[in-house]
């Protein structure tokens, strides 16, 4: 009798050590699993916010580079048509492309933010008038080429080019980043001169604005249609021209008014010499010289460049 128990306790002992095995292998692979559950979950919570963030923001580099080369090659449409009389019955045409969304992180993070490019839904007015014994004023509706970002990670930007400069506006917050063609100068004998060259974004009458949204890419066609200078105060006045005022109806007063301020100062005039109260009703308004100057307005040069905008799909 005892022989066989100790038979049969032999038979059964293969059994339980099979059965621990499996439960082993069962708890290391579950163990495993957890591990990399555990890793994908630190992975995807806390790095890659930041690599999307990260993304996301050499994306709006390369969107400041394509609005920077739309300025530049507008400017060097406005130096061609100026400087050649007979290129004002030829249209220059030229291409910028546009990297619409960014932000993706291959293999982890595919899906990328987008933008919206338009021409001319947002309005800018640039008003100049003299004061003369002819008094002179011009009204132009500049237009303006704006990008608008869908960021997912990344604080949104926006970027408007208007009248000739380029403006960024983050929140409620904007800045000049590249300047218009405003400047004072020191004439030779006494007083200043003053240069204003304004850039229209040309529309036609009623058309309505042209908006893509894409996360690809897409290209803006610029063609130049001509440069026409507006007024020179050596050739147009009857008399000699005393002050000017320059009047900017915009979406971003606090730009242009920062610009005109600093402008102002870097030309060491003084803030007796000029009048310009903080913005209201989103306009910003210059008049140089003031009435109490002991400064003359020598010279006034005011000219525009009318350039034709119009988006395509694909780079």
């Amino acid at each position: 009798m005892t022989e066989k128990f100790s038979k049969n306790s032999q038979a059964k002992k293969p059994f339980s050590l099979r059965s621990e095995s499996a439960s082993s292998t069962v708890v290391g692979a579950v163990l495993l699993l957890a591990i990399i559950v555990s890793v994908f979950s630190v992975v995807r919570i806390g790095y890659i916010p930041e690599w999307k963030n990260d993304a996301e923001y050499s994306h709006m580099n390369d969107v400041w580079e394509d609005m920077s080369d739309l300025k530049s090659k507008i400017d060097l449409m406005t130096i061609a048509l100026a400087s050649d009389p007979d290129s004002q019955d030829i249209e220059i045409t030229m291409n910028v492309p546009f990297h619409m969304g960014g932000g993706d992180v291959p293999l982890i993070g595919t899906i990328k933010s987008s933008g919206t490019l338009s021409v001319n839904k947002d309005e800018c007015e640039i008003t100049i008038t003299t004061d003369s014994d002819g008094d002179w004023n011009e009204t132009t509706t500049c237009g303006a080429v704006s990008y608008s970002s869908q960021n997912r990670y990344y604080v949104d930007q926006d970027f408007t080019y208007e009248g000739g400069a380029l403006i960024l506006s983050q929140g409620e917050r904007s800045s000049m980043m590249l300047y218009p063609s405003i400047r004072f100068s020191r004439a030779p004998a006494n007083g200043y001169n003053a240069s204003i060259h304004i850039v229209e974004i040309d529309k036609y009458k009623f058309s309505p604005a042209d908006v893509i949204s894409s996360n690809t890419g897409c290209s803006l066609r610029l063609t130049g249609k001509k440069f026409e200078p507006l007024y020179d105060s050596n050739k147009d006045s009857s008399g000699n021209i005393s002050s000017f005022t320059l009047t900017v109806n915009t979406d971003h007063p606090e730009a242009w008014y920062l610009y005109l301020k600093e402008t102002m100062e870097d030309t060491k005039i003084k803030d007796s010499d000029y009048t310009l109260p903080p913005p209201t009703n989103n306009t910003v308004s210059l008049t140089f010289p003031s009435e109490s100057s002991g400064n003359d307005l020598n010279r006034l040069y005011v000219s525009k460049t009318k350039v034709k905008v119009e988006p395509g799909i694909g780079i």
